[in-house]
């Protein structure tokens, strides 16, 4: 029986959350918003938001809010390739 693992080593899902953490943290920037500001604006808890930007796990409908919040697209926060492997 061939045995398939399709999920990314822990290694590689640190990097995916670390690399969507530096992504939402330069779409605030750009905003132009603090986490306090983002925050009353997406409803998403201060501490949420910075766990994000630090590479944590955060659930999809957080993910949405802050996209919405920033005008943008979850997409655009979730882009799956690595910086480097463009």
């Amino acid at each position: 029986m061939n045995q398939r693992d399709d999920g990314p080593p822990d290694h590689k899902l640190e990097q995916h959350l670390a690399a969507t953490g530096l992504r939402l943290r330069a779409a605030r920037r750009r905003a132009d918003l603090t986490q306090t500001e983002l925050a009353a604006l997406s409803g998403v808890d201060r501490g949420n938001i910075s766990r994000a930007e630090h590479g944590g796990n955060i659930s999809l409908e957080t993910l949405w809010r802050l996209a919405i919040a920033l005008n943008l697209h979850a997409a655009d926060l979730l882009d799956d390739r690595l910086p480097g492997n463009a």
